[in-house]
């Protein structure tokens, strides 16, 4: 609240009038005894009017300033906090991310190679597995001819040991039925492949 020059004036003109009312000279440098009283009267009038009016009022305004920019301060250290606090949780979850993926691509590398030791022991079971069935059936093949061919060169000695024991050989009969029952086998060998 500031003072208006109007009611300075008319403290001035009060504190004048009283003197010439005494019938002295005022000046500002001359000391009265009542322009002194006046003086603190009107002085501890304005303060007790400065203090209901202003003094209160400013004392509330600066003290309710004072607790907002302490709560603001509060607030702002809470806030701070928090974002560190929710910084280190994300930091940790992102590295807990990390380890779980580092995890689970070991384990995607460790079952894969599980999966190709079990795809070629399966290969190499089955071509084993192939191999020995090839093997028996040439097996069984190879006793087949060879019992074949048994009993062809059996039937084959008992036809020519027929004819040998139906003729009297001299040796050039003797000689062109060798050859013959040789020539027969040869022919029937190579039939038979």
């Amino acid at each position: 609240m500031a003072i208006s020059p109007a009611l300075v004036n008319s403290l001035v003109g009060m504190l004048a009038g009283s003197a010439q009312a005494e019938g002295e000279h005022f000046s500002l440098m001359s000391v009265h005894p009542g322009t002194i009283i006046w003086t603190i009267i009107i002085f501890l009038l304005l303060l007790v009017i400065l203090t209901k009016l202003v003094w209160k009022p400013l004392l509330k305004v600066v003290s309710d300033r004072e607790n907002r920019i302490r709560e603001d301060l509060e607030r702002a250290e809470q806030a701070k906090a928090e974002a560190e606090k929710a910084l280190e949780e994300q930091k940790q979850a992102l590295e807990q991310q990390r380890k779980e993926a580092s995890e689970f691509i070991a384990r995607a590398k460790e079952e894969a190679q599980a999966m190709r030791e079990q795809l070629l022991e399966k290969a190499r079971q089955e071509a084993e597995e192939i191999l020995q069935r090839t093997r028996r059936q040439l097996d069984e093949e190879k006793n087949r001819a060879i019992g074949e061919v048994k009993k062809y060169v059996v039937e084959l000695a008992v036809d020519a040991a027929g004819h040998l024991l139906s003729k009297s050989l001299d040796d050039e009969t003797h000689r062109r039925m060798v050859q013959q029952y040789i020539d027969g086998v040869a022919a029937a060998l190579s039939e038979r492949h």
